[in-house]
């Protein structure tokens, strides 16, 4: 295949991640926002840890998700810090990958380096009035469960799936 189609089904598998990213988002709105945010979308961060060219269409879809705060009163705050958060999030795990010696230990990563690096959107939510370290612990529990969970459900619908494999099918 062409440099040029590959690409293209690269951007194509990219704007489906982040459709799927907004969608899953907007099934429990009212669980995403605030000091404690269960974003059943959250679990799609662990795509990159089985290809590192998903982290794009989670990085856009986050962006479009966020697009609710406007409605929520957070806007172009939380486009900035939450998109800062997981792009932040992505380039630490990639770093991170280097040392991890299966895919069950990437995924430990994501765990980790997510849930510790949300303190960017503690910071949001301090610019607004909430206790930052309070908030924060919420956020690191409510942001660790919902990789916790997800992390083994990815694991097992990557045996069937084989996403490294649909990001490059040519």
């Amino acid at each position: 295949m062409s440099e040029q189609k590959s690409n293209t089904h690269v951007l194509v598998i990219n704007a489906i991640v982040a459709a799927i990213y907004a969608l899953l988002f907007f099934i429990l709105p009212q669980v995403a926002w605030g000091p404690i945010q269960f974003r059943i979308s959250e679990g799609l961060n662990h795509l990159n840890a089985f290809d590192r060219r998903y982290k794009w269409g989670v990085v856009v879809g986050v962006f479009v998700a966020n697009f609710y705060g406007f409605a929520t009163g957070l806007g172009a705050l939380d486009l900035f810090f939450g998109t800062a958060h997981t792009l932040i999030s992505f380039l630490i795990c990639d770093y991170a990958y280097r040392f991890a010696k299966d895919m069950k230990q990437r995924l430990i990563v994501d765990v980790i380096v997510f849930s510790l690096m949300i303190f960017i959107v503690g910071i949001e939510l301090y610019m607004i009035g909430m206790p930052f370290w309070a908030t924060y612990g919420t956020l690191i529990l409510s942001e660790a469960i919902i990789l916790a969970i997800t992390a083994p459900i990815m694991f097992y619908v990557n045996r069937a799936v084989d996403f490294k494999a649909k990001m490059t099918r040519r």
